[in-house]
């Protein structure tokens, strides 16, 4: 249950794991020695983004050069013809979710090892949104989803600046966005 994550991870933070030195809900800043070094000075780009590439090349290879990757990708266009062929679909769907859930997981530590250096409450918020979108876009595909996140990415990142320098409404990204998806789909 999602309300339970959340409403577990937010007594963490506002409990026995918030910073005792600030009162706003978050966690100590992680050691120095832990962080991910920043790849150029002055830019939010560090080493995480070449694990993350590292990563989607690991899937992409576990997908389509494996009996797994197979059997996941058969599972997933039609069970029941997985099942027809033997396929143990219970535990390809089991071994799905752990998979992605420990990708998420990695995904979440890269960026506070890399970003933040703490853990504040709702520091994901629409992050689940937009991977469904960025799925999607790349065609469910490791390789296209590198593009496709690339291309939100520099989108979202993007908008703050726009809305600055050309005073045009932040939520202008959202229906672009909104549009390469409805024409894609």
């Amino acid at each position: 249950n999602d309300d339970a994550n959340i409403e577990m991870t937010n007594w963490l933070v506002t409990g026995p794991m918030q910073d005792p030195d600030t009162v706003v809900p978050q966690t100590r800043k992680i050691l120095p020695s832990a962080a991910l070094p920043p790849l150029f000075p002055n830019y939010r780009v560090h080493w995480g983004s070449i694990l993350v590439l590292l990563v989607a090349l690991l899937v992409y290879w576990l997908l389509w050069k494996t009996v797994l990757g197979f059997e996941i990708r058969t599972v997933g266009v039609r069970a029941s013809a997985a099942q027809y062929a033997g396929i143990n679909v219970s535990r390809n769907i089991i071994t799905t979710m752990l998979l992605s859930g420990a990708l998420a997981g990695a995904a979440g530590a890269i960026d506070v090892l890399g970003l933040n250096y703490y853990f504040a409450p709702g520091f994901s918020i629409g992050y689940g949104f937009d991977s469904i979108a960025v799925a999607v876009l790349g065609k469910n595909h490791p390789l296209g989803v590198i593009l496709a996140a690339l291309l939100f990415g520099a989108m979202n990142n993007g908008a703050g600046l726009m809305q600055l320098r050309t005073q045009t409404p932040i939520f202008i990204i959202s229906v672009i966005q909104a549009l390469i998806l409805m024409f894609v789909a």
